[in-house]
């Protein structure tokens, strides 16, 4: 095997080895109890136009991310195909869910 190989091999597992540490990281979140996800998230939800969560990284019901939405002027979309959430500040409409 020559330097290069060895250097190759070491970078593909550096990258697997990171993306392996990320997924873990992500699960071990959305195992947390339920109240504080839903504290957690209504951290995050502080007023900002838009915010963004994983789906991965949330163990929470969509009526309880639905719930927390409302209570803090946003609505929620579902974006499936990308599996994430999407929060929109909208404090003078009714949340909704899409």
């Amino acid at each position: 095997m020559s330097g290069l190989d060895v250097l190759g091999i070491a970078l593909i597992g550096a990258v697997a080895l990171g993306g392996l540490t990320l997924t873990i990281v992500r699960a071990a979140r959305s195992t947390k109890p339920r109240e504080k996800q839903m504290a957690a998230l209504a951290a995050q939800l502080d007023g900002r136009n838009q915010v963004n969560v994983r789906m991965i990284e949330n163990g929470l019901s969509v009526e309880d991310l639905v719930w927390v939405a409302r209570s803090r002027g946003y609505s929620l979309i579902v974006h499936r195909s990308f599996k994430y959430y999407e929060f929109v500040y909208t404090p003078h409409q009714p949340g909704r869910l899409a």
